[in-house]
């Protein structure tokens, strides 16, 4: 008996579903998935899945030379020319060998700190405005002169006199003014005569306008008159005396220092030290020495010296302890 319009049969049905099913993977060229899975994705999405490297990924092994432009150095990296003058325009003065740049990169011509020209270094002797101490020029002082044993040393720390006639003095204590008086020359007046003398020392005892002279100074002005007599004194310049002299003290050393001028004609009221670039005055000692209690390096120093006048002498002074220097300098006569 035929079947019935529109009837299949089971097993025909089940033959039409699979050859449909194989006509699908010939014309896709797909296998079928496993088990129902996703599809295996295709070689395109693969290679742009592994350019992205996941969060356990090490990123030094998966970029290629191609892909990682940023590891090729800039030139900025390297020495920059305008390295140099940043860094030699930050130091502070006196540094510059140890933050200055050394080597090709270092800006062709830069000075150094040290070699730089010291600006404002007089070529010769200049004048300035001097605050006006006890013993001043033209001022016509008066006291009493005694004499004592005078060798030329004491307060003054000036060598002994060779000369055992040259007239020296003791300066009385507010007149000595911490050891500004050493050092100048003093005309005195007495009821016999007159002569010239060398501040060399103190007298702690004496009062303002006394003179304690050396016996053969006072033999000169007192007439004959035993003791104490009454004088007139003045500032004076001598002539020709030599050139100024200095003196590094004993002890001296690039941590402590102490400096003396010594055979100047007029009265030294300051004494500077060009620091850095900038002029440092040292204080006076009553002993007359003018001290860096820090000391200020092995030298040689460029030490500026300022008369009662205001005359300003610039000379170069070594490091050499015990020994006096000779300049070819002197102070103005007046």
């Amino acid at each position: 008996m035929s079947p019935a319009p529109g009837f299949v049969s089971p097993v025909r049905r089940a033959l039409l579903g699979m050859a449909a099913a194989a006509a699908v993977v010939l014309a896709t060229g797909c296998q079928p998935a496993v088990g129902g899975g996703p599809p295996e994705p295709d070689p395109v999405s693969t290679a742009t899945a592994a350019s992205t490297p996941g969060p356990s990924s090490t990123p030094t092994s998966v970029p290629t030379a191609s892909s990682a432009p940023s590891v090729t150095p800039a030139p900025s990296v390297g020495p920059a020319p305008s390295a140099g003058p940043t860094i030699g325009g930050t130091a502070g003065p006196g540094t510059g060998a140890s933050t200055a740049p050394t080597g090709p990169s270092a800006p062709p011509g830069r000075p150094s700190v040290t070699g730089a020209p010291a600006p404002g270094a007089p070529a010769g002797p200049t004048s300035v405005p001097v605050t006006p101490g006890r013993i001043q020029p033209g001022v016509v002082r008066t006291g009493p002169a005694t004499h004592y044993g005078a060798d030329g040393g004491g307060n003054c720390m000036f060598d002994r006199l060779t000369d055992p006639a040259m007239p020296v003095v003791a300066m009385n204590e507010l007149d000595y003014e911490t050891a500004r008086a050493c050092g100048a020359y003093i005309e005195v007046t007495g009821p016999g005569g007159t002569t010239v003398v060398k501040v060399t020392d103190r007298c702690p005892e004496c009062g303002p306008g006394h003179l304690d002279l050396s016996q053969q100074a006072f033999a000169r002005i007192a007439g004959g008159v035993p003791g104490l007599v009454d004088v007139t004194w003045r500032l004076v310049s001598p002539a020709d005396i030599g050139s100024v002299q200095f003196r590094v003290k004993e002890g001296s050393s690039a941590y402590w220092l102490a400096i003396q001028v010594r055979n100047h004609r007029n009265p030294v009221v300051s004494l500077e030290v060009r620091v850095n670039g900038a002029w440092t005055a040292l204080p006076r000692e009553m002993w007359n020495y003018f001290v860096a209690p820090q000391g200020l390096g092995p030298g040689p120093f460029t030490v500026r010296i300022t008369d009662v006048y205001g005359e300003q002498l610039v000379e170069t002074v070594n490091l050499a302890p015990a020994s006096v220097q000779t300049t070819g300098s002197q102070f103005a006569r007046h």
